[in-house]
């Protein structure tokens, strides 16, 4: 079903100049992406995806043209934002969202019946893994590759834990799933990100920061095989999965005792990698970085501090507030963190890869949680320049924030 929404308020002058309206109420996950898409342009359409208070997963359209915002329930599952969807533009203009259950059995899919309209949707799919473990399908993350005529990849965390990941064909058929990443009892987690043509990057960790001293990795996927950022060929993807230590090692935590969490990747014009990740001091000092590969090696800058958890009563005590990158311009930065008030969410950006930056607060702290912002995928220009979710995020499963957006 479809409802039209308007809503809005605006930001005091002094802060910024964006207009923030306040879309529905839902949360997500930042490990399956995208999130958000933008869909013909300036004068064209936001869609983005979430899983409400009550379990619809939901997708959602902002039509640049009249400012209206409408929205489509696809499925009704347990309320726990790791279910919600993720969006696919395909070739032809419609979109396909997938999702899962925490640990489902299946991965569910369905499409659009027409391009960039959400009204009319197809029935319900499923796609099974053939991976034995005792868990399911997590974080759906789907990657077209225009220079494989059209190939899909689907990454998405498997049962047995590992980063797992299936091909779907120009015609629309699924091979197995195989295992990408394995780190032997631990669960790797994996953001993705493609250059629009041939490349896959690939940033992930050997595991959750909570139960092992976890580091920052990155490899390439491309004409069928994983490499390194430097062009070093790792394996053929038909011969995975690989160990964390076959690909670059871009934060080590051995050397400094301290965990990391992976929050993004982007890739340049040039195809070179941008990853930016958390570490934890302790339980209440995260601490945002910026990494670069330079053409021969890893850079990483310290960005700032972060704050603390956004669900402290809880075990997350790595739950920072969010930190992700513009994939059109990767050298601009969107990160949340805690002050004097709450999450505030601010905007960095650098001219030298990391070396120095500036920033502006685009969504100033005002009593509540400012979290987890991304900013739509695809042609650049969308009216929709940011979303995220505002308002009390206590837990996975116990969450009263709504999808919130800047224009």
């Amino acid at each position: 079903m479809a409802a039209a929404l308007a809503l809005g308020w605006a930001l005091p002058p002094a802060a910024a100049a964006a207009q923030i309206s306040t879309w529905s109420e839902g949360s997500w996950s930042w490990f399956g992406d995208p999130r958000a898409v933008q869909v013909g342009g300036s004068a064209g359409t936001t869609f983005a995806g979430w899983i409400d208070w009550s379990g619809r997963v939901t997708i959602g359209a902002y039509d640049a043209r009249d400012g209206l915002m409408s929205e489509s329930v696809v499925a009704r599952v347990y309320h726990d934002d790791h279910s919600g969807p993720s969006i696919l533009v395909e070739p032809d203009g419609r979109l396909t969202a997938f999702w899962s259950g925490h640990n489902g059995a299946v991965m569910y899919y369905r499409s659009t019946l027409r391009p960039a309209d959400i009204n009319a949707w197809t029935p319900v799919a499923q796609l099974h893994q053939n991976i034995r473990g005792p868990d399911g399908f997590t974080y759906p993350n789907p990657v077209l590759l225009a220079g494989e005529a059209n190939r899909l990849y689907l990454f998405w965390r498997g049962a047995d834990w590992s980063a797992d990941v299936a091909t779907r064909t120009p015609s629309g058929r699924w091979g197995p799933g195989r295992e990408l990443i394995r780190s032997s009892g631990q669960r790797p987690y994996l953001k993705v990100a493609d250059n629009g043509s041939n490349t896959i990057g690939i940033a992930f960790t050997n595991g959750h920061p909570r139960e092992v001293l976890t580091s920052v990795y990155y490899a390439d996927y491309r004409n069928g095989s994983l490499w390194r950022a430097s062009g070093r060929w790792i394996t053929r993807l038909d011969w995975a999965p690989i160990a964390p230590r076959q690909a670059d090692l871009v934060y080590d935590a051995s050397r400094t005792g301290v965990p990391a969490w992976v929050w993004d990747v982007a890739l340049t014009t040039a195809s070179r990698p941008v990853i930016v990740y958390a570490t934890f001091p302790s339980n209440t000092d995260h601490v945002y970085w910026y990494a670069t590969f330079d053409g021969h090696r890893w850079v990483s800058h310290k960005l700032t501090t972060a704050g603390g958890s956004i669900s402290p009563g809880t075990i997350e005590y790595e739950y920072s507030g969010g930190i992700a990158l513009d994939h059109d311009d990767p050298s601009i930065v969107y990160l949340s963190r805690q002050v004097h008030g709450g999450w505030e969410i601010e905007r960095w950006s650098t001219p030298n890869g990391g070396s120095s930056w500036s920033r502006t607060t685009v969504v100033p702290a005002d009593g509540t949680d400012n979290v987890r912002p991304v900013v739509p995928r695809g042609e650049a220009g969308s009216q929709v320049g940011l979303l995220w979710l505002r308002g009390d995020y206590d837990s996975y499963t116990n969450y009263r924030t709504s999808i919130a957006f800047t224009r």
